[in-house]
């Protein structure tokens, strides 16, 4: 569970690893790049901030809504508690798989701003070296081994780690083979059950299809989800 910190009345740090000295500049892009220490961007749903220093390469993540609603308030949360607050939430699920070994990123710290009863929230998290997408792979043609694929979903599901936005955007590969799962936004853990696992491939499947749909270089076929399946179910 992450430790608490206060920073000031509306400010509040949680910290998975306390090895590292944590301050609210952490959570400052502006501070990163007046250090020489912010070695680049990427956007998707919201911007991330890739940071290397002395201490290590890390990844700032700052919590945006998704949907309708995000047309009107894009980074705001009604507060209902610091147990609720959606970085809690995550470095707690996420410190649970990273000590059982699964294959997340390592928890880092996050962050809390309250006011007027919302609160705005980023998440730090140790870089995942030399990985690439599932999606940016499959573009490419690049050999995948869906058998390993399957077989670390499966390994997810057995421990009863649910992944809501299970998607080939949120699997990553690195240059060994090893496949990674990130971003445990509204995720959670419950009994391992043969109905939510199903729903959760489907899941993945759709997003498989659908990006085939948009992208003509997406080479993804019915023989690569069989033998993720094979993986899975073997």
């Amino acid at each position: 569970m992450p430790q608490r910190q206060l920073v000031s009345k509306n400010i509040e740090l949680l910290i998975s690893d306390t090895a590292l000295p944590i301050t609210a500049d952490w959570f400052s892009a502006d501070h990163w790049q007046s250090r020489n220490e912010l070695v680049g961007t990427a956007s998707g749903r919201g911007t991330v901030w890739f940071i290397k220093n002395t201490h290590g390469s890390f990844v700032l993540r700052k919590y945006r809504r998704g949907g309708f609603i995000a047309k009107f308030i894009k980074y705001r949360f009604l507060f209902e508690g610091w147990q609720k607050a959606r970085p809690f939430q995550e470095l707690s699920l996420l410190e649970s798989m990273f000590q059982q070994g699964l294959p997340v990123p390592k928890p880092i710290a996050g962050m809390i701003t309250k006011q007027h009863g919302f609160y705005e929230a980023l998440l730090l998290t140790a870089t995942l070296d030399n990985t690439n997408e599932l999606f940016e792979l499959i573009q490419k043609s690049h050999p995948i081994d869906w058998h390993n694929v399957g077989r670390t979903i499966k390994n997810f599901h057995q421990s009863g780690f649910f992944h809501s936005d299970l998607n080939c955007h949120n699997i990553l590969i690195d240059d060994t083979g090893k496949v990674w799962l990130i971003d445990f936004d509204k995720c959670d853990h419950r009994t391992p059950s043969p109905d939510w696992q199903e729903n959760n491939l489907q899941r993945l499947l759709r997003s498989l299809n659908k990006e085939q749909q948009k992208h003509s270089a997406f080479h993804f076929t019915e023989a690569h989800w069989a033998l993720l399946l094979e993986g899975y179910y073997g």
